[in-house]
């Protein structure tokens, strides 16, 4: 399965909104027309990227992975802030349009340039 940038910062952005001091349970998650695997998955390379925190309770057998999410990380905040802003996160995907996907830390790094780029100069 390939990693998909846009669901990383959907996954972030309903995470901020639901979860409020309780574990919130990855199969309650729903985001558009992905599937439970799509998004398990993600949640998965999100917490092993040190996006946001969780606890494995997948069990043997099942096909989706299954997590509770214990919130998003420090490393995963400050994502969010680069791309929060629709403007910047449709800027940030046109820059990376060309080679088709870039690393997390080069989407990272356009959005904070784009950004940086809007504040003028210091």
């Amino acid at each position: 399965m390939k990693r998909d940038m846009e669901l990383v910062r959907k996954l972030l952005l309903y995470i901020e909104d639901n979860h409020k001091y309780k574990p919130l349970h990855s199969q309650h998650v729903e985001i558009g027309d992905h599937s439970k695997q799509e998004i398990g998955y993600h949640l998965k390379i999100m917490a092993q990227g040190d996006l946001i925190d969780v606890q494995d309770i997948t069990a043997m057998g099942h096909q989706a992975h299954r997590y509770f999410t214990d919130g998003i990380t420090w490393c995963g905040h400050d994502f969010l802030d680069a791309v929060r802003d629709d403007n910047v996160w449709s800027h940030t995907k046109e820059a990376f349009k060309p080679v088709g996907s870039a690393s997390f830390e080069v989407v990272k790094s356009v959005a904070i340039a784009y950004v940086s780029s809007k504040l003028g100069p210091s």
